[in-house]
């Protein structure tokens, strides 16, 4: 595997949150999670608990469809699952960011580049997993902008950690000054 130095993590636009209706995250996997990398998987999200759809795509868009309502939902997939799969529930308001691993690479970057949410097209875990932690610091980051703004401090400064946790410890290539706004917001918490 080539070594992705030239990969810069990126952060998706900031969605703010109505916390009346807002049930939290969900991680959807597509395509099984590599064994090797499971523990990286579960402490970017936060969760062990991944709905792992290995294959099996009717399942997969129906879960999203029906129980992440309400959810920002993560969907990591193959290349050739996502083709089929991606076209279909693409423009569901819960599926938040889309993350295609497969092995060729130009050849699913052709059809992902027509779908704004899929972040990313790779086949090397160096370069999934600060992209997965760059958006889910984000999705952090709004939901404790949310928390903040209603007066809910310590959670807020649950989320913010996060986001920072996630920044510095798995985006590796994260902008100095968005780590930076992020500490600010943990120095509003207090």
């Amino acid at each position: 595997m080539a070594k992705p130095s030239q990969y810069i993590a990126y952060l998706p636009p900031a969605q703010p949150i109505d916390l009346s209706t807002f049930k939290g995250f969900k991680f959807v996997t597509l395509d099984g999670l590599v064994i090797e990398t499971r523990d990286i998987d579960d402490d970017v999200s936060g969760t062990f608990e991944w709905e792992m759809c290995a294959a099996q795509e009717d399942r997969c868009m129906q879960f999203i469809q029906e129980k992440c309502v309400n959810k920002r939902t993560f969907l990591i997939t193959s290349g050739g699952l996502g083709k089929e799969v991606v076209p279909k529930i693409h423009d569901l308001p819960q599926l938040y960011a889309i993350y295609v691993y497969c092995q060729d690479v130009v050849g699913h970057r052709q059809w992902a580049s027509k779908f704004s949410k899929v972040r990313i097209v790779c086949s090397d875990d160096r370069v999934l997993h600060p992209q997965l932690a760059a958006d889910v610091a984000q999705a952090n980051i709004d939901w404790g902008d949310a928390l903040l703004n209603a007066g809910k401090r310590d959670e807020a400064r649950a989320k913010f950690q996060k986001a920072l946790n996630n920044l510095t410890k798995h985006a590796k290539f994260s902008d100095q000054a968005f780590i930076n706004q992020v500490q600010k917001k943990l120095a509003e918490c207090n």
